[in-house]
């Protein structure tokens, strides 16, 4: 062979082998945001936003929620494929515009049935409007009360609402045969929907229920130290600290309080509800023990199990909170648009309105008039280092209404 001839083949050989690394290159990116069924199969598009790095077991949960609905045939003989967006912006909080716009795109121009997410009351108030505007169905990750309000009548929660949440805990801790407290101080994080609703509905309901309020401090996402604040709520002693926040901040308020001698219980809602960072942030977690929170899923749960067995099954550890929500959200979705018998946004939203004794990771006996779901909430404790399940409450009436003598 003509050496020069030789010379050109083996640079075309080249550059064809560094176009296909690219290719491939790009064909993972698309692969980590998008799951798709083959090409030749009809499917149904679900978008689902997810801030990466923060509560990623939504997705997960709804992931195993989809394979499962997949492998019995899908939706209306259609297989379910999701669209995965990040709302991560460029800061370490979903960003608003971005989840805004993500919300769009995925409606207008990717054609999806209904949207799963954001995480986070606050996101969801942002990205609400936008749905029912383009008139999409969503179930998003987060508990504000008011998040499906401002939202609009195509938004539903998955998840207790934090008035739920806040009335269980406010009437635990009041109760005479349970911790029998008199008086509360409520550390809350600002700028927060979530933060905000649940601390304020707190301290409504622990007042209905007899107790004092003797102490309101705030705090700033990403804030390190708490001096200041739990100077304050020293001086003012209550006999329990409602802690109305995230992790990691969480645990290490509660560490800097025993250091400065506080002994009041820590108590507070689903905010605390990523085991991995509530018991993996500090060195040692004898701060934690003897504490409390509400959630609305219990691992102990024996209708549960399935669940817990299969996520286990498919991701190598237990589910959490977020992943429960993230599998009923699919699964509730599945069954409305079953029942709908049409892709239909109206009567998607007008069958997951009907939707009654539905039984996933968690239990949900049907909607109310605010879209929210009723449901049980379980209290856990921190106990050897460890989260255990206190007491199942049942929840079918309004909040204000006690359930503990029922």
């Amino acid at each position: 062979m003509n050496l020069k001839v030789f010379t050109l083949a083996l640079i075309s050989l080249v550059s064809i082998w560094f176009v296909c690394l690219s290719g491939c290159d790009e064909a993972r990116q698309v692969v980590s945001s998008e799951v798709s069924a083959p090409s030749d199969v009809p499917v149904v598009k679900i978008g689902v936003i997810q801030p990466s790095g923060i509560a990623v077991s939504f997705t997960k949960g709804a992931e195993l929620a989809k394979t499962q609905i997949n492998d019995r045939g899908g939706v209306l003989g259609m297989q379910v494929e999701f669209l995965i967006r990040d709302n991560q912006g460029t800061r370490d909080l979903p960003d608003a515009a971005e989840s805004i716009r993500l919300a769009r795109e995925l409606i207008e121009q990717e054609g999806i049935v209904a949207l799963l997410g954001p995480l986070f009351s606050t996101n969801s108030e942002q990205v609400g409007p936008v749905v029912t505007q383009l008139r999409r169905p969503m179930i998003p990750a987060s508990s504000g009360q008011n998040v499906t309000t401002v939202g609009g009548e195509f938004v539903f929660l998955i998840v207790a609402p934090s008035s739920v949440q806040a009335a269980t805990m406010a009437e635990f801790v009041t109760k005479e045969d349970e911790l029998n407290v008199k008086t509360a101080a409520i550390l809350l994080q600002t700028e927060d929907v979530y933060s905000e609703n649940v601390a304020g509905a707190f301290e409504e309901s622990f007042q209905v229920s007899g107790g004092e309020i003797i102490g309101n401090e705030v705090y700033q996402r990403g804030d390190r130290n708490f001096d200041a604040q739990l100077m304050n709520i020293k001086a003012a002693a209550p006999d329990t600290l409602f802690i109305s926040g995230f992790n990691p901040e969480v645990p290490l308020v509660m560490a800097q309080a025993r250091e400065m001698g506080i002994k009041s219980i820590f108590i507070g809602g689903d905010g605390w509800d990523e085991p991995e960072k509530l018991l993996g942030t500090l060195d040692d977690n004898a701060s934690l023990e003897g504490s409390y929170f509400v959630r609305d899923f219990s691992t102990e749960s024996p209708e549960a199990a399935p669940f817990v067995e299969a996520y286990t099954a498919m991701f190598m550890m237990p589910p959490d909170g977020p992943a429960a929500w993230g599998y009923d959200a699919m699964s509730v979705l599945a069954i409305a648009m079953e029942n709908a018998g049409i892709l239909e946004p109206d009567a998607i939203r007008d069958a997951i309105a009907s939707i009654t004794d539905y039984q996933g990771a968690a239990a949900i006996a049907g909607y109310d008039a605010d879209r929210h779901p009723i449901k049980s909430v379980a209290i856990h404790t921190i106990r050897n280092g460890q989260i255990v399940l206190y007491k199942t409450v049942s929840r079918t009436v309004r909040p204000r209404e006690s359930v503990f003598d029922r």
